[in-house]
């Protein structure tokens, strides 16, 4: 049986319905492409399906999820960055540790993997194992549930409309 990834299928949901999905609706029945207007219609909307429970899902899980369905567009993580720095703050207060400054350096690291646990612990006088075992212990882990509850979420959704089993986030 075939593996899909999750954040791929997100992706590919989101191209599929945003950039088809008006103009696509407009022209049921007929065939263009090689591919028939009924097969799309249909396809758009199970990508329909799967953003709106994209949409639906819990803030947190949502941007950790969108962050690595958009990875690589700086625009949208530079939207994404502020509310997932509040939202670690929020839900694991121990990340504030070395202040707000440290928190976005590691928050932007798990967003672009830019810096490195030398270069903070340069900035913040500690050990470089110290910093990596910081960030593991209270950012890393926190966001990458959040991208595995969010992954989990959309599962059974997916297993659904795929019909097949799904790769772990």
């Amino acid at each position: 049986m075939k593996n899909i990834d999750v954040v791929r299928a997100v992706r590919l949901a989101f191209e599929r319905f945003s950039a088809q999905g008006v103009k696509a609706a407009a022209s049921f029945g007929e065939v263009r492409g090689g591919e028939p207007a009924r097969g799309r219609e249909l396809a758009i909307m199970e990508a329909g399906e799967i953003v709106a429970a994209v949409i639906g899902l819990e803030a947190r899980f949502n941007l950790a999820l969108m962050a690595r369905v958009n990875d690589g567009s700086m625009a949208f993580l530079q939207g994404v960055f502020d509310d997932l720095v509040s939202f670690v703050a929020h839900h694991e207060p121990d990340a504030m540790e070395y202040g707000k400054a440290g928190l976005q350096y590691w928050v932007r690291h798990w967003l672009t993997g830019f810096g490195s646990f030398r270069e903070f612990g340069r900035e913040n006088g500690i050990h470089h194992e110290t910093a990596g075992s910081f960030y593991r212990r209270h950012v890393e882990v926190v966001l990458h549930g959040w991208l595995v509850a969010a992954c989990g979420e959309l599962e059974p959704l997916l297993q659904k409309i795929y019909g097949v089993e799904l790769e772990a986030a």
